[in-house]
């Protein structure tokens, strides 16, 4: 399941934008171009937040639904030349809190997701008697 869908995306931007960045020709966008924008999106949030997060999220959390939302409007963008400034920015602003949530310096709020099972547990450390010491070193 998609993090955000074409509508999504319609919020951010015109359907007549949407379409001059999907489609060839027409005013209708191509559901296929804005499919693939979505999933290259949702693949970037499932690697940054698959260190804390069980991923793919589900429910979807609305701060993911957002970052999805820019991330595809910025590849839809790019697969035309230059995106404008504030598309760039807000690719930017999310790659950042992406890497802030993989880092651990941030959270999803209402994630509904489970750390995975090795973030969850805390490692055992198990070792053999020490053999050397300050005070056995030179018996040996």
């Amino acid at each position: 399941m998609a993090y955000s869908t074409q509508n999504d995306l319609l919020t951010m931007i015109s359907q007549a934008e949407l379409a001059a960045l999907t489609a060839e020709s027409g005013s209708e966008p191509d559901g296929l171009v804005v499919a693939e924008a979505i999933a290259r999106a949702d693949a970037e949030i499932d690697a940054a937040c698959g260190m804390r997060y069980a991923v793919p999220f589900s429910p979807v959390p609305e701060r993911v639904k957002s970052l999805s939302a820019d991330l595809a409007v910025y590849h839809l963008y790019s697969r035309r030349g230059v995106a404008p400034e504030v598309r760039r920015q807000k690719y930017r602003d999310a790659l950042a809190f992406l890497n802030q949530v993989a880092a651990g310096r941030a959270t999803l709020a209402g994630s509904g997701g489970e750390p995975p099972a090795a973030a969850r547990q805390s490692p055992d450390f198990v070792s053999a008697h020490r053999l050397f010491s300050r005070d056995t070193l030179g018996e040996w």
